[in-house]
């Protein structure tokens, strides 16, 4: 028997949440009136039981003075997370605590890169890498797209190697798994490409926040366990807040196996005064990471018959949309390039007409264009809803 009841709608309107209220900024020149928010990684589920006793626990204590940010019980409950669920035993010296991937990834471009120096992304990939982590720190956006096949999408490798061969190309981001197309990617993959960038003295930086959200039949490898030669080139970013749904937590852990780049890394947090965690992260954290396991497990279940739902419904009452199969996170990326609109057109006709926010595909990058990406994190109802709006516009 279930412990978690995922179908539970909660009502999330008015409560300060970015996903549902006031989402319309996100979305300029769109009408979102009566749109149904499917948009950002931020699911509509309570966390565990024993995350929210644990947080209850220190507000009732009533003092909040400054935290020992990272302390051992943090580094523990991170580490052997990541053994546990990873096979990737890693020494909690290797830790260093953010207030989120994004703001690693910043920190990464500031320590491992100087102004006007490129930094390599794989397109279509979650949109922050661009705008806010390289173009604000002036940066040069080197992209390497993914080669998309009608089904799935494979890493180009000979790209790569073309534009890791540059010098001036000193960090590549990569997204693992893949944000928004659902890659879930192998050890030879990593490999190949760890080999290539080794190659080239291009550090890695391999966000892993999606790492614990992996679909039956396919196994997250972690950059760090592929060899040990890339334990000098890497650094990788492990969070609990899409897991468990902490995002409004605000905190990461980031593991640097090498001891001079983790030293480059903690100077650049040192001075944007960025460092340590507010008293409530690592209370969440330590308790999701401790005893979350049951939660997870029925999530991933979940998930998975919300994923079998969607395909099911798209291949029997939708012309010319196409789901891509997911192989992780609960973020689905769904193809409405055959549906006879013109590309510049299905924004427009998904949020418009449909009443559907998605992330649009063009968010993530030209290659975007088309596609829609789905948060399907949410009670089936919703799911379900989602769908028949969606036939009202494009039914067979």
């Amino acid at each position: 028997m279930s412990k978690y009841n995922f179908d539970t709608i909660i009502d999330r309107t008015n409560t300060n949440s970015s996903k549902w209220d006031g989402f319309e900024e996100r979305f300029p020149g769109l009408n979102t009136n009566g749109a149904l928010p499917m948009w950002v990684a931020d699911m509509d589920f309570k966390a565990p039981e024993e995350v929210v006793e644990a947080i209850v626990k220190k507000a009732e204590f009533g003092i909040y003075g400054y935290p020992k940010s990272q302390g051992i019980d943090f580094c523990n409950a991170v580490s052997k997370w990541i053994e546990r669920r990873h096979n990737w035993k890693i020494d909690n010296n290797w830790i260093v605590s953010t207030p989120g991937i994004v703001s690693a990834v910043t920190y990464a471009v500031q320590a491992f890169t100087n102004e006007g120096e490129g930094v390599i992304i794989q397109t279509p990939v979650y949109y922050p890498f661009k705008n806010r982590c390289i173009n604000y720190n002036n940066r040069k956006v080197i992209e390497n797209p993914l080669i998309f096949n009608g089904a799935s999408y494979n890493i180009d490798f000979d790209d790569l190697e073309e534009k890791a061969s540059d010098h001036k190309n000193k960090l590549l981001i990569l997204s693992n798994p893949h944000n928004p197309v659902g890659r879930v990617w192998s050890e030879d993959e990593l490999k190949r490409l760890i080999d290539i960038c080794i190659k080239h003295n291009v550090i890695i930086f391999s966000d892993e926040i999606h790492s614990d959200l992996i679909l039956k039949g396919n196994k997250h490898i972690p950059a760090g366990k592929v060899s040990d030669e890339v334990l000098d080139y890497l650094v990788a970013g492990y969070s609990a807040s899409k897991t468990f749904n902490l995002a409004g937590l605000k905190a990461s852990a980031i593991v640097v196996p090498n001891e001079k780049l983790r030293k480059l890394f903690k100077n650049i947090i040192a001075k944007n005064e960025a460092g340590g965690l507010n008293i409530f992260a690592e209370t969440g954290f330590v308790a999701a990471y401790n005893y979350g396991e049951v939660y997870l497990e029925e999530l991933l279940e979940y998930i998975t018959g919300n994923v079998d739902y969607v395909r099911e419904y798209i291949n029997k009452n939708l012309k010319g949309v196409k789901l891509i199969e997911p192989e992780g996170t609960y973020l689905i990326w769904i193809d409405f390039r055959d549906t006879g609109l013109e590309l510049d057109e299905i924004n427009r006709v998904v949020v418009e007409e449909a009443k559907v926010a998605g992330d649009l595909g063009d968010w993530f990058g030209i290659e975007g264009k088309g596609f829609i990406r789905l948060n399907i994190a949410c009670p089936r109802k919703i799911v379900e809803e989602a769908m028949n709006r969606l036939k009202k516009v494009f039914g067979r």
